[in-house]
């Protein structure tokens, strides 16, 4: 699609000073009020969710101590006194008010709050018990007044096969926890400053609230929220807090403990909020009208705009660097732009053959000198290995003066290929000129650079199929490398000097190689 013209612009121009804006204030209205509700209500729900989680895991890790307890071999061997001291060993690391070993009649056996040995209440079977005997399986009780504590606690309780001479007889061992264990979870949430956010037993009862915990603890909700509860709900009402705050609350109920979470803001603090969103559209509305008439002279700014951001395009190749399509919302600056583009492409491609060799595509001198310059300079800051050799193909120039230059550029291409399999991705190899190349070994030790020096020999030295011809070449190989930590010292190594080395190194292996042919 064709960007639309100055002219057209201009057009548009006229249309936008007759659209109504209002309209639009009255949509966005609708649309926050609508968002806001549904941003609290998400969000609280994700948050309910995972505080009912917590819950469970509170409980969840209290059971697994009782059933760790449950397995002591002082309780298999009726030794009370020493299982006594155990429980509330464990009681005080866990967090736990108490644990309680009631036999199958409802006497207790033991209870950590108060001293070994002694009064302990009447028996008594109560819910819990029962529902453990029945069902032998976990009970969780609702929050409930200790006889022994006298504080606000909540027990959970496992089985436990506890008689002398009645195995089968079943009996239950019970830890206790005080709301304060709660209201801590509560506490370690990060909740939004109006938050109200409370925990209920199964019947309703306020465990922990992030607000006046001490004032409404043990208190039971209201008869809407009890209703709701009863019916299983989860989800979002309109209701009250119980100092008669109205508030949206959500609600959802943990799976184990069946215990609820609900979290709430109040209506005055949500309403607020929307109100003043709605004075600020009410505002905006007017802006935008006005704003209306301004629209010619924003759009010549616009005009501006597209013209001015082809002032970085247009560095950026002067600088080389590539340059990437874009539309500028407008035609003209388009073509522009696109002609930017095609510029920086053929300045990429007039870089790539002013650094590299025509005949093999490896880097030309130029490029090597400025590669290694930059390595050298690296690996002196850093300490790091670099190796340079120099390769000189021993018989080039009597292939070429046999087969003639055209086998001579084939040798040329097939040594570069040869040289570019032998290498990895951060080094650089280059051809100098006629037959001679240099490789860059970057972060190479002198262990590693003799194996690549040992795989070209061998690569390079292999015959070369050319024009019904095989012909070998070989070549001769200089090393040279930056000083390493630890070594002798010296003053800093140059390119020009690295090079240097190579170089003579090289003519010393290529009198090496004749010296032992003619052996």
């Amino acid at each position: 699609m064709r960007a639309p013209s100055i002219r057209s612009r201009l057009l548009y121009l006229v249309v936008a000073c007759i659209v109504p804006a209002s309209l639009m204030a009255i949509l966005l209205i609708a649309y926050d009020y609508t968002q806001a509700r549904t941003a609290f209500i998400t969000g609280a729900m994700a948050t309910a969710r995972a505080n009912a989680t917590d819950v469970d895991k509170e409980f969840a890790t209290v059971e697994a101590a009782l059933r760790a307890l449950a397995t002591s071999p002082d309780l298999a061997r009726n030794d009370l006194a020493a299982f006594y001291a155990q429980a509330r060993g464990l009681a005080g690391a866990q967090n736990m008010l108490n644990i309680v070993l009631e036999n199958a009649g409802g006497q207790q056996l033991l209870n950590t709050f108060v001293p070994y040995g002694a009064a302990l209440p009447p028996p008594k079977v109560g819910q819990a018990l029962r529902h453990i005997q029945q069902h032998e399986a976990t009970a969780i009780s609702n929050l409930f007044v200790g006889a022994v504590s006298q504080r606000h606690v909540a027990s959970i309780g496992i089985p436990v096969r506890y008689a002398t001479g009645e195995p089968d007889t079943v009996g239950a061992l019970s830890a206790t926890v005080t709301v304060e264990r709660f209201n801590a979870l509560l506490a370690q949430q990060s909740y939004p400053q109006h938050w109200i956010t409370s925990i209920l037993d199964r019947e309703g009862i306020v465990v922990a609230r992030s607000q006046d915990m001490q004032r409404f603890v043990g208190h039971q909700a209201l008869p809407e929220v009890m209703k709701r509860m009863h019916e299983g709900f989860e989800g979002a009402i309109e209701t009250s807090t119980l100092d008669g705050k109205p508030i949206l609350a959500v609600m959802t109920r943990a799976g184990a403990s069946g215990w609820t979470v609900g979290i709430g803001i109040p209506l005055e603090v949500l309403n607020a909020e929307l109100n003043r969103k709605l004075w600020l559209l009410v505002l905006v509305t007017v802006v935008m009208l006005v704003a209306s008439l301004l629209t010619a002279w924003r759009i010549g700014n616009r005009i501006t705009q597209s013209i001015g951001a082809l002032v970085a395009p247009a560095m950026a190749l002067g600088r080389g660097e590539p340059v990437a399509a874009a539309s500028y919302g407008l035609r003209e600056a388009n073509e522009v732009g696109n002609a930017l583009v095609d510029a920086a492409r053929m300045h990429a491609l007039a870089r790539h053959q002013a650094t590299h060799d025509p005949l093999t595509g490896l880097p030309n001198r130029a490029m090597f000198c400025e590669f290694l310059e930059r390595q050298v300079e690296l690996c002196a800051r850093s300490g790091a290995p670099l190796s340079l050799l120099y390769l000189d193909l021993d018989r080039f120039k009597h292939i070429n003066d046999t087969y003639g230059h055209g086998a001579g550029d084939l040798l040329l291409t097939g040594a570069a290929a040869r040289l570019r399999a032998e290498l990895r991705k951060s080094d650089l190899a280059a051809r100098l000129g006629g037959d001679e190349f240099a490789v860059v070994l970057v972060g190479s030790d002198a262990a590693d650079t003799a194996l690549v020096v040992a795989k070209l020999e061998i690569s390079l030295g292999l015959p070369h199929r050319i024009e019904g011809h095989e012909l070998v070449a070989g070549a001769s190989i200089g090393v040279a490398m930056l000083p390493t930590p630890g070594s002798a010292p010296r003053k800093p190594v140059t390119a020009a000097e690295l090079v240097a080395d190579a170089d003579d190194a090289m003519y010393r292996r290529k009198a090496e190689r004749k010296f032992a042919a003619r052996d």
